[in-house]
């Protein structure tokens, strides 16, 4: 690889692997943690931290959705083979979300569901978000045609999100659409990430994806510092001076997470070759994030952490386990990943047959 090409994927794999790292201590530790540990200062800065990770998670989501569209660009302009296969990945994730809250353990029993079992179900989780934003932005890709109409028009819709937020929250949606629609609109009905404002992370980094494609991947210092860290300071500093309220939180953690991203850009500049695990749990994150939650909290299949030892464990404790779930899923993405390179055939079978499988549990 040139210089360029190396430090582009390595700022990208080191990014994302991290996200993917704090979100998996972030939901081990609120699952595990004793009650009597959760205060003072250091757990008030955790829980600042929990609260960036999720922006920073769907932040990458869009930076990773624009830089791969942007290596095949044409093929993305029309309804084609590979607008297909992207479809039906983003499908997959509102599908893997709904089944993280299925509210029952089989399908026959759906129809004695009680309300607030479906309102569980429905909810929209990380996952439908990313779905239904990713699908978003591949539509706009077609009808905006460039590169650069992309990026203007992913910034401003990303800002037309973050203003409309609070007439959102305050509309009483289930009054005037269907539930499973209305919970994407605000958290009135239990969503934990509505497209209010929470979409607007995955538009900005779709721009700022494009951005970095057009220009910051050469000059990798001048990005960090005018397309990273100028703008994550002037949010900040707008978030706590002018804006007020849900857009002013918005754009507090946008600009945190540009800060960190600034962070790593600045240190992938200094590594030569980044071990290939790191690439692996990147690219691997749909799977890392499914897994570990059925780990930690349990699902329909299993049993979790979190039944047998639910806010009840030490500090020390908290840690190791978090340490350990992180070292499972980063095993579990190493060796997924691999099979896919080498043996993509016997990795696709083994997809349907676990796919089969959870199905055929729930009938």
């Amino acid at each position: 690889m040139n210089d360029t090409h190396r430090h582009r994927v390595i700022f990208v794999d080191l990014a994302r692997a991290l996200a993917v790292m704090l979100m998996i201590a972030g939901h081990t530790s609120s699952a595990l943690l004793a009650p009597h540990y959760r205060s003072g200062p250091w757990f008030d800065a955790w829980t600042f931290q929990r609260g960036l990770t999720s922006g920073l998670f769907l932040l990458l989501s869009g930076f990773a959705f624009s830089l791969a569209t942007t290596r095949h660009w044409p093929a993305h302009l029309q309804i084609s083979s590979a607008v297909f296969k992207r479809v039906r990945r983003f499908g997959l994730f509102v599908v893997l979300g709904y089944a993280l809250h299925f509210p029952v353990l089989h399908f026959a029993q759906l129809a004695t569901a009680t309300d607030q079992q479906w309102r569980s179900f429905l909810a929209v989780d990380v996952l439908q978000l990313i779905g239904v934003s990713l699908l978003a932005l591949q539509a706009l890709v077609i009808v905006v045609r460039t590169r650069r109409a992309f990026m203007l028009a992913s910034f401003a819709i990303a800002a037309g999100i973050v203003a409309a937020s609070p007439a959102c929250w305050r509309t009483d949606w289930v009054r005037l659409l269907p539930l499973p629609l209305a919970a994407y609109l605000s958290p009135a009905t239990g969503s934990l990430f509505p497209l209010f404002p929470w979409a607007s992370f995955v538009f900005i980094g779709a721009g700022a994806g494009q951005l970095y494609a057009r220009w910051g991947a050469a000059h990798l210092a001048r990005f960090a510092a005018w397309g990273m860290m100028a703008p994550g300071a002037a949010l900040i500093g707008a978030g706590l001076t002018v804006w007020s309220g849900l857009p002013g939180e918005v754009a507090i953690r946008v600009g945190a997470c540009l800060l960190v991203l600034t962070v790593v850009a600045h240190a992938s500049r200094h590594i030569v070759q980044l071990p290939h695990v790191f690439g692996a749990v990147a690219q691997e994150s749909l799977v890392i994030y499914f897994v570990h939650l059925c780990v930690v909290y349990g699902s329909i299949w299993n049993s979790g952490l979190y039944r047998f030892y639910g806010e009840a464990l030490s500090l020390p404790r908290t840690a190791l386990m978090a340490l350990a779930v992180a070292g499972a899923m980063t095993a579990l993405a190493w060796y997924w990943n691999r099979l896919k390179h080498v043996r993509p055939v016997a990795a696709r079978r083994l997809s349907w047959v676990t796919g089969a499988v959870l199905v055929a549990r729930l009938l």
